[in-house]
């Protein structure tokens, strides 16, 4: 079923495409001039998206839930509602985003005779987790389902309060080894692997969109490189750290004439010690934790791979002339902002960027997976920001089968409608979409991994945010820091891991 995304992101970009050739003559002329764009049959595409069944999952396709209204808690990030847009909109707007959103709502309440109420939506991070631990103490059922900030949230499902997702007596409908759901996050997510108190993937845009890319400017690379194919390098498996600085090292341009690097100049790559960080360390597979025969999580963070990562990445932070880390800690909106502006040819951030930075963007970008450590690596790596929504089921909710019927309706039909409509907006630059960047983004939802402890990162000692506080000492050698803090580790885990043997369905 895989290739079922395939086939409607396809015809989504082909009828975009077709749609602005129309009405665009710069559009045509600036294809042909493009050698890294590549097409699919029409007949293909149409054939492949005929084939797609009407529901993606397993369920009957009528239901009868007698009306039942579902209440949600949801959390919002920052940059945008685009959690609450997962689950509500009000209206069809015309926004392709918010006409995907209504009418998969339309789909899914006709088909299970349901009501999905206008969430409630919380911008405290961790407060939010008091609500439902207090709704619990009291015994009150007020949220059929909270969605929660990752990195805050989590927390909870270590604590009692929330049901066992996987439990076929309570959630009948759900089959999580399905395309739509995250299911090895999911599963990484879960201490022993089989109970998970958390759900999430296409359901959740903060899933999607919050997978770490590489964004391309097309016009410098081209003025710099332009007989190199970055799509083709990619495919070749070729995309490493050791590429990007390679790139980058010939585009810088003192752009300010005062002898000095700075954030006014040009670079060829533009990184940061937050976010960025955390996603090149998943794009180079460092592992985090590892497990055990019975499958429970240890932490493995001294390991050869990660200092091989360490190596490359603090060269390319401190040692390229093409490339900057920036001193902002702003959750990436300088650089972005840059970016879009046309000053840097290359950075890392999450897909969801895009449309909130790039819509008006006047050069061209290409949007490629997080480069990988090495060629020897298997495949490419991506993570999802730690802002992602993550669904759970607070234990004093009744009536579970209609919560677990719609979980799996509003994610296979997510899949089917939201998701491409949110790559066609991410995809949008002036006058072109550039279908292999469409491919691109497959390739990284395709291969999404992020370790148990990097996800429990908050109940750990913030292990997941090593990575950060080593870039800003501008630490070159981190083995002794690594072997200090690994007592601090191992004990948290320790907690953690009896906190979950006391825990049933």
């Amino acid at each position: 079923m895989k290739k079922s995304l395939s086939a409607l992101l396809a015809a989504v970009l082909l009828c975009s495409s077709l749609a602005a050739c129309s009405t665009n003559t710069e559009n045509a002329a600036g294809e042909q001039k493009n050698p890294q764009t590549n097409t699919t049959p029409t007949a293909d595409l149409t054939e492949e998206a005929e084939e797609t069944a009407r529901f993606l999952d397993s369920m009957p396709e009528e239901m009868d839930f007698e009306g039942r209204a579902l209440n949600f808690l949801l959390v919002e990030g920052s940059n945008g509602n685009i959690t609450e847009l997962s689950i509500w909109a009000e209206e069809d707007t015309g926004e392709v985003v918010d006409s995907a959103v209504f009418n998969r709502n339309l789909t899914v309440t006709e088909r299970l005779n349901i009501a999905i109420d206008q969430p409630e939506v919380s911008t405290d991070w961790s407060g939010s987790c008091n609500t439902i631990r207090n709704a619990v103490k009291a015994g009150a059922a007020d949220y059929d389902l909270f969605g929660a900030y990752q990195y805050y949230g989590i927390v909870i499902g270590s604590e009692g309060v929330l049901l066992n997702l996987n439990n076929k007596d309570n959630f009948p409908y759900n089959d999580f080894d399905r395309e739509y759901w995250g299911t090895s996050y999911m599963k990484n997510m879960s201490y022993d692997g089989q109970k998970y108190y958390w759900s999430t993937g296409d359901i959740a845009l903060r899933y999607t969109g919050g997978m770490y890319v590489t964004y391309v400017n097309s016009t410098l690379f081209t003025n710099y490189y332009p007989d190199t194919n970055l799509y083709a390098i990619v495919d070749e498996g070729e995309w490493t750290i050791d590429k990007v600085g390679e790139f980058a090292s010939a585009a810088y341009v003192d752009l300010n004439a005062n002898g000095n690097k700075d954030n006014k100049d040009q670079f060829g790559f533009v990184l940061q010690s937050n976010d960025i960080t955390d996603g090149f360390a998943a794009g180079s597979m460092v592992e985090f934790s590892s497990r055990d025969e019975a499958g429970h999580p240890y932490i493995t963070l001294d390991n050869e791979r990660t200092y091989a990562f360490w190596d490359k990445y603090y060269a390319i932070m401190f040692n390229n002339e093409g490339t900057m880390l920036n001193p902002e800690t702003d959750d990436s909106i300088a650089i972005m902002t840059n970016f879009g502006a046309g000053q840097y040819m290359m950075t890392t951030n999450k897909l969801y960027q895009s449309p909130i930075y790039l819509r008006d963007m006047e050069d061209d970008f290409m949007i490629l997976p997080v480069p990988k450590l090495n060629v020897e690596q298997p495949h490419y790596n991506t993570r999802i920001h730690d802002s992602c929504t993550i669904f759970g089921v607070p234990v004093t909710v009744g009536g579970t089968d209609c919560i677990s019927a719609a979980l799996e309706a509003l994610a296979s039909q997510s899949f089917k409608e939201v998701t491409p409509a949110y790559y066609e907006i991410a995809l949008k630059v002036k006058f072109t979409r550039d279908s292999d960047s469409g491919r691109m983004i497959e390739l990284c939802h395709e291969n999404v991994y992020i370790d148990f402890a990097c996800q429990w990162s908050n109940k750990l000692g913030d292990i997941n945010h090593f990575f950060r506080g080593r870039a800003d000492a501008k630490d070159e050698a981190i083995a002794s820091t690594i072997q200090k803090n690994q007592k601090i580790w191992t004990k948290t885990m320790d907690k953690l891991a009896s906190a979950f043997e006391g825990l049933d369905d």
